[in-house]
């Protein structure tokens, strides 16, 4: 089997996984529930993580309640839009397709993206407004 098959076959078998977790996501968890586990981070230090509230985000998200995702997570429903673009970029590039570059191929991108995890999770750790707002 070609290289390029090969590429495609995961890309397939990527893109049904995914889909299989976005419906369990969908249809069997209850973030009210107690169906998510609890973040380790925070059970030790009492701190909130970079990925707090993103479970609860990716639920809203698959109910299409921006509203609610925004507020869980101000930086995950902007993660799997770049996510998904970059992710798309790479298929259609494995195709033979022209899309438009993802700003995760800039070769300072890993840097921007460690500067704006950390500094999103020192401002949600913040105990005065207006850094509140960005708490789960």
């Amino acid at each position: 089997m070609p290289a390029t098959d090969r590429k495609i076959t995961w890309y397939a078998l990527g893109g049904v996984a995914a889909g299989v977790f976005l419906l369990l996501v969908y249809y069997h968890m209850d973030p009210e529930g107690g169906s998510f586990p609890a973040c380790p981070f925070h059970q030790l230090t009492g701190l909130l993580c970079t990925g707090c509230g993103s479970q609860r985000a990716l639920h809203d998200l698959t109910r299409l309640d921006l509203g609610g995702a925004f507020g869980h997570n101000l930086l995950f429903p902007p993660a799997v839009l770049l996510l998904g673009w970059h992710g798309t970029e790479r298929v259609a590039r494995n195709f033979g397709k022209r899309f438009p570059n993802s700003p995760l191929d800039h070769p300072r991108a890993p840097w921007v993206v460690l500067a704006l995890v950390l500094l999103f999770t020192v401002l949600r750790n913040l105990p005065w407004e207006p850094f509140r707002f960005l708490a789960p």
